[in-house]
Order: structure tokens, then C-alpha cells, then sequence
């Protein structure tokens, strides 16, 4: 039956997005951009805070001079400084985020002040590891697990004539959101990322809370799956945070394990 292959190809051919050749005109939104996502290991949280970029491959401008608490439950308050090396990065003691608990994120910056809540899931274990030779190199096979949302980041490492080389360290990201996204499945196809025999694979799972994963899809969509067959239409990410700010605070739970690819 040949009727599928040409409604394929008409697909492909109303999927084209044309050139901008225009100057376009950006607008200053004045929301603050947060990025926070806070772990159960015993360490030092971060809030990153910075405000959005007016131009075409620009840089964000660090938001500094805020004033960063988070609220575990009704208990415990921690504090958090801005490190004086990085503008815009916030630090905290080290404290570990603990499942159940709901974690209250407040940031006072010119008079105003922004908020957002999270809590953790658990998560499952990791699966173990999976990889193929490909051409005297290896890589890395993936593929969802268990029945949660999660995200596995996959820091790979590797020396040359044993001995470390510039360049020798590569990051993938797996979302496993448990969603049917259209322009998932049809997403652009991505570069294989080799390496070689000997290279150490750094893992840790994150678990995703409901909120947490309607923020990673609608970020998903507008940047790795964006470019396929059914692109949506482009619009601001979720978050959870109050009004007159953007990004999300997160809180996870985390399993790490360390491979060396043999």
C-alpha cells in the first residue's frame, strides 16, 4: 500500500519553517529567570537567578542584590548568599532536601517578591547500564525504564595516551517523561556521541514531579524536539513560580552509579 509514504512526504513538505531574513524586535519582558533544582544529597543548593537577554545569541544579565530564602515544611529555613565569584548564584549551606516535605523557594529583588513550591518523589533505581561498539568506539543505548517520569544526565569521561585531554568530557541527557508527544516521536535526529574504550560513565537519575514534567515538556518543545514534522505553536515555558518570573524550582531525588566502559 503506497498511500502512507506520499502522505509522508506531504507532511515533510508542510512541516518546513521559511528563512527570517528581518531584524527582530525584542521587547524587555522584565521577568526574572530562575533555575533551581534541589537534590536529597547532603550539599550545597544553588539558585541561579538572571534576567532575559535582549539580543540574538546574547548573554543573561546576572540578577544580584536578592534576598533568597527556602522554607522546608513548617521547620526548618535556610538562607541562602550570593557567591561573590558568580554574580546571580545563590548558595546555601549544605542541607539535603528530603522526600515529603514541601519546600517553599521566596526571592525578594527590587521590592518585589516572587515564590514557588516544590516537593520530591521518590525514584526508582537505575536500569542497568547499556552500550554497543560502533567503529573501534562505544555508545551509549537508551531507553525508558520503570514507570515514573525521570531524567538520567550521563557525564562521560575520558583520557588520551593516558593522559587527560581538553575536550575529553561529553554530557546526554535522557527525559523518559512517560508522555506521548507527537513532536517527540517526530523530533530531528541528533549526532551520535561516541567514545572510546577505557571512558568512565558518570549516571544520575532524577525523579520528576507532576509540575516538574509539564515544565521539561513544554521546555522540550521549544528547544529538542522543535525542527521535526509537528512542531507546536512556540509559547513560554510552565513554571511555578509567581507572577513576573520564569524557569522553575525543582525538587528531586537522586540515584547516581559510576561505569567504566570495558
Amino acid at each position: 500500500m503506497k498511500v502512507i509514504p506520499y502522505i509522508l512526504s506531504g507532511l515533510l513538505l508542510l512541516g518546513c519553517e521559511e528563512s527570517f531574513h528581518g531584524n527582530p524586535d525584542f521587547k524587555d519582558s522584565g521577568l526574572l529567570a530562575v533555575e533551581a533544582v534541589f537534590t536529597n544529597e547532603n550539599t550545597t543548593q544553588v539558585v541561579k537567578l538572571t534576567f532575559p537577554y535582549q539580543q540574538l545569541n546574547g548573554t543573561p544579565l546576572p540578577a544580584s542584590g536578592a534576598v533568597v530564602s527556602v522554607q522546608e515544611g513548617t521547620s526548618s529555613t535556610y538562607t541562602f548568599t550570593e557567591n561573590p565569584l558568580q554574580p546571580g548564584e545563590y548558595l546555601s549551606t549544605p542541607f539535603r532536601a528530603v522526600f515529603g516535605a514541601v519546600y517553599t523557594l521566596e526571592i525578594q529583588l527590587n521590592d518585589k517578591m516572587y515564590r514557588a513550591q516544590d516537593s520530591a518523589l521518590p525514584v526508582e533505581p537505575l536500569s542497568p547500564i547499556q552500550y554497543q561498539a560502533n567503529n573501534n568506539q562505544f555508545e551509549l543505548l537508551l531507553s525508558p525504564t520503570g514507570s515514573s517520569p525521570n531524567y538520567v544526565d550521563h557525564i562521560i569521561t575520558w583520557q588520551e595516551n593516558n593522559n587527560p585531554c581538553a575536550g575529553c568530557t561529553s554530557r546526554l541527557i535522557f527525559y523518559d517523561l512517560k508522555s506521548i508527544d507527537v513532536n517527540e516521536l517526530f523530533k530531528p535526529g541528533k549526532k551520535q556521541l561516541l567514545f572510546p574504550g577505557g571512558s568512565t560513565v558518570i549516571r544520575r537519575k532524577y525523579s520528576v514531579s507532576a509540575a516538574y514534567r509539564n515544565f521539561l515538556r513544554s521546555m522540550l518543545s521549544e528547544t529538542e524536539w522543535r525542527g521535526g514534522i509537528f512542531d507546536v505553536d512556540r509559547a513560554n515555558t510552565a513554571t511555578n513560580l509567581s507572577a513576573g518570573a520564569t524557569g522553575f524550582f525543582a525538587v528531586t531525588t537522586v540515584v547516581a552509579d559510576t561505569t567504566t566502559v570495558q
